[in-house]
């Protein structure tokens, strides 16, 4: 063997040495945590049907939009998504509903550095992509999102509405991922999204259930109105 071809392979040897190591690491903490498959590939699973009273949500008792059916799914360990089908007084197309999806943090170290694609995206909506939103869910009315943010037991939401000469629609999304005032560190995360359209003309009755909806998660979600420091 050469000289230069020794000095190489020594060269080499260390970089070898710290991979093989790593590669090691890995393999026993995914032995020592069950993690089998690589946490990237995971697809969500179907929606099963589930009772209200299984829903991560509670939300105020109102005889227009009552819960008249519940859906879930996950997505890997660490997503739960729940889609809430809502009583619909109109002749509209579409389905007025409640959307929640929760981002809980991983149990294994492994875990935090692999992890499947976030469900959501953060914002939540683009320009064009709100755009493209509205027009598919409200053909046919006139929308337009609101100057101002609304307010509800978690902390500032944003809305838009749409209307034609009988009905008001309103679709409000909200993310809630403060840490220090509302969310417990367990919970990375809260997306939640509410499409209703009714016969009444002011949107606030319309909004007026998620306003007031409550959440009943494992952990304790704090309220921000309960916070003296905010």
């Amino acid at each position: 063997m050469s000289g230069r071809s020794h000095r190489v392979r020594k060269a080499l040897l260390p970089g070898l040495l710290v991979r093989g190591a790593l590669l090691a690491a890995t393999l026993a903490l995914g032995g020592c945590f069950g993690w089998v498959d690589n946490n990237l590939t995971q697809s969500p699973t179907p929606w099963r049907r589930v009772q209200p009273a299984d829903l991560p949500v509670t939300l105020p008792a109102n005889p227009k939009f009552p819960i008249v059916a519940a859906r879930a799914r996950t997505t890997g360990a660490i997503y739960s998504s729940y889609n809430v089908v809502l009583g619909n007084p109109t002749l509209l197309p579409g389905e007025n509903r409640l959307s929640i999806d929760v981002h809980t943090l991983p149990d294994s170290p492994l875990g935090m550095f692999v992890q499947p694609p976030r469900v959501f995206p953060v914002p939540l909506y683009s320009t064009e992509t709100l755009a493209e939103t509205l027009a598919k869910e409200f053909p046919g009315l006139k929308t337009k999102v609101a100057d101002s943010a609304r307010r509800n037991r978690y902390g500032d939401y944003d809305f838009a509405l749409a209307q034609d000469a009988t009905n008001t629609c309103v679709l409000a999304w909200q993310l809630i991922s403060d840490h220090d005032r509302t969310l417990p560190r367990r919970i990375e995360a809260i997306r939640l999204e509410y499409r209703v359209c009714g016969t009444e003309r002011n949107p606030r009755a319309l909004l007026q259930p998620f306003d007031n909806l409550v959440l009943t998660l494992p952990d304790a979600v704090l309220e921000i109105d309960d916070l003296t420091r905010f």
